[in-house]
């Protein structure tokens, strides 16, 4: 079954995956950078946002693959999905300067800890760095399997349909990554860097909202 029987959304939904792996990207980088002014560590940060990044994305497409047979109008939950990624991800720096208020009162001043910490520490970073990312990486990783459901008719196009979006959304992040880190931040800063792909994450939104009001449901 070609883009064609799906209708003319699936390039726009194609379009919007794209954007969305962009941002994903984007948001990574600037947060291992937002997390590093509280760890005290660039290699911790990297790791423990790296891990909760990860760790989300598994868990939000367990969930999304469990509930996605049940659900009757994947590209509508995809489109809110998107909007949930960008609300939650403009909580995250809030979520951040809160978590240093709390490892201030827990460990003392950041300037006195050495550079690799402790057990109580580095425990402290990867439950601190889960909690806060927790809810904008879960939607993003729920997010391929409501495609997949919207995208794959028949049997046979399991790996055609899925490979295609996962490839969408893979050159978007490779795409995100040096964006971030050669372009945005160093031009922008890290809020108006978060702003950018919240900004992504906002026009994905939209598209696909627009989509989902015209494509035929699967069967």
């Amino acid at each position: 079954m070609g883009a064609g029987s799906r209708g003319l959304g699936w390039p726009i939904l194609l379009v919007c995956f794209f954007l969305s792996g962009v941002a994903g990207l984007v948001y990574q980088v600037a947060w291992t950078r937002q997390f590093a002014l509280v760890f005290g560590s660039s290699e911790l940060a990297v790791a423990a946002v790296l891990a909760a990044f990860l760790g989300g994305l598994g868990l939000g497409a367990v969930c999304a693959a469990y509930l996605s047979p049940r659900v009757s109008r994947p590209v509508l939950l995809y489109a809110f999905l998107e909007l949930a990624v960008a609300v939650s991800a403009l909580a995250v720096p809030w979520a951040i300067r809160l978590s240093e208020g709390l490892y201030v009162g827990l460990f003392g001043m950041k300037e006195v800890l050495p550079p690799s910490g402790g057990a109580a520490i580095t425990l402290f970073n990867l439950a601190t760095a889960f909690a806060i990312l927790a809810v904008p990486t879960a939607c993003m990783g729920a997010t391929l399997p409501l495609l997949a459901r919207f995208a794959v008719r028949r049997r046979s196009e399991i790996g055609s349909a899925t490979g295609l979006l996962y490839a969408v959304n893979t050159a978007g992040a490779v795409l995100g990554a040096p964006l971030a880190a050669f372009v945005l931040l160093p031009g922008a800063g890290l809020t108006r860097t978060v702003l950018v792909a919240v900004g992504l994450n906002l026009l994905a939104f939209a598209a696909s909202l627009v989509v989902a009001q015209s494509v035929r449901q699967p069967k």
